[in-house]
């Protein structure tokens, strides 16, 4: 196998590998786990977002607790201080009857604030509940879709590899210099680095070059350059 068609065989390898990799790189299964993804992440802020309510929640019925456990606590020093008969004076009597009034009143009101925050706390807990049901359900169809994506898209993988190797294989036999200039073109072409000549007309760039010019290139070596796009030029392969 002569440079030239080496030259072409590479291109066409590469093509083929690089079609390969945008068929992987579309395939349904992993767009949509890509999509599943972002909403699992979207999901994943409302879950952190119901988590700190709860506990500001929880946190809000624990001080109630604590101040109505602290109200009782009052209460039931003030009365074993009228049980007792610690308290003979008739207007600290009253005062302290007056007191504890009060602080019923107070405790009361605590336990009351305390229902309705332990009523938010509940369908906190609540909505916090649906929240991870539904990322578990997302986790699950996630595990689902890769393995779809990993038994369809194992194949091509496999593909790839080969193809790969055997661009290896092609490379290892070009010169060093061709397989240079061949890479450069590559990366700025588009991906065709190469062209053939056939009937006056370069392959890459679609573009007729002057009869006098083609045939001066026909007279000189295998491999030139197109005149138009500047890609390398298979003027004659083993084939031709």
């Amino acid at each position: 196998m002569s440079e030239a068609d080496r030259l072409i065989a590479l291109t066409e390898q590469d093509l083929a590998i690089a079609r390969a990799e945008k068929t992987l790189e579309e395939l349904p299964e992993k767009l949509a786990v890509l999509q599943l993804r972002k909403r699992l992440k979207e999901i994943e802020t409302v879950r952190d977002r119901a988590k700190a309510y709860c506990r500001k929640a929880e946190s809000m019925v624990a001080r109630s607790n604590d101040e109505a456990s602290a109200v009782q606590a009052k209460i039931d020093t003030e009365q074993e201080k009228v049980i007792s008969g610690e308290v003979t004076n008739p207007k600290e009597l009253q005062n302290l009857t007056r007191e504890l009034d009060a602080l019923k009143r107070r405790k009361d009101v605590i336990e009351f604030e305390e229902l309705g925050l332990m009523e938010k706390a509940e369908v906190g807990a609540a909505q916090l509940a649906k929240v991870e049901e539904a990322l578990a359900e997302g986790a699950a169809k996630e595990a689902q879709l890769i393995a779809d994506f990993k038994a369809k898209g194992g194949e091509l993988q496999a593909d790839i590899a080969k193809m790969k190797k055997a661009r290896e294989g092609i490379r290892a036999h070009m010169s060093e210099r061709t397989l240079a200039r061949y890479d450069s073109l590559k990366g700025s072409k588009h991906g065709i680095a190469v062209g053939v000549l056939s009937d006056g007309l370069c392959s890459a760039c679609r573009t007729q070059i002057p009869a006098a010019e083609a045939q001066a290139i026909l007279g000189g070596p295998e491999i030139a350059e197109c005149p138009n796009c500047k890609r390398i030029l298979v003027v004659r392969a083993d084939g031709q």
